[in-house]
């Protein structure tokens, strides 16, 4: 009995399928979604601009962020004419360099590890953070003046945080270019 082995000298390659991870936000599950690949845009401003143009009573806007080795695809939170109410504490804020949790506690952005972990499970109930029960948003915003690359850093950056907590929480992004919302207490 003779067997025959094939080293290598096939030259014909097959594409290897990448994995897929979606973060998909509130959304009527009647309407489609238009993808958009971060990488052909040239800012984040361009990001907040699709989001205002597109028709949200029919369509959602679907981001696509690839790597070597894995594809992501974000459905921000979009508002379609209907109110949408949350408190300050469900939302953390993250910019390039800082997070905001509970619209006036800052962290340097290498706290990313532990802002997320307290806002996405609050283990220790800390009034800051959303409580298991409440929603979870976490709100980017990038200066117009970066380029995509560094809204796609600090997205990858936020994901691997995201991954690296290994629990299964319900939440959503927002993408937004107004940043913090002040707030005026008479």
């Amino acid at each position: 009995m003779y067997f025959t082995t094939s080293c290598g000298n096939n030259k014909s390659k097959i594409p290897l399928k990448k994995e897929q991870q979606n973060f998909l936000t509130i959304r009527n599950l009647a309407n489609g979604f238009i993808e958009y690949d971060i990488d052909t845009l040239a800012n984040f401003r361009e990001i907040t601009k699709i989001l205002e143009e597109i028709d949200c009573e029919k369509n959602y806007a679907l981001f696509k962020l690839e790597t070597n080795s894995k594809i992501f695809k974000i459905q921000p939170l979009q508002s379609c004419g209907d109110i949408f109410h949350y408190k300050m504490k469900e939302v953390v804020y993250i910019n390039t360099d800082s997070i905001t949790v509970n619209n006036d506690l800052d962290y340097p952005i290498d706290s990313l590890n532990s802002v997320l972990r307290n806002h996405l499970l609050n283990f220790n109930g800390d009034n800051n953070y959303p409580s298991a029960a409440e929603r979870k948003w976490i709100s980017i915003n990038v200066d117009d003046s970066k380029k995509i690359d560094d809204t796609k850093i600090l997205l990858l950056k936020i994901i691997d945080e995201i991954n690296s907590i290994e629990s299964n929480v319900d939440f959503g992004f927002m993408f937004e270019n107004s940043g913090l919302i002040e707030v005026v207490e008479e």
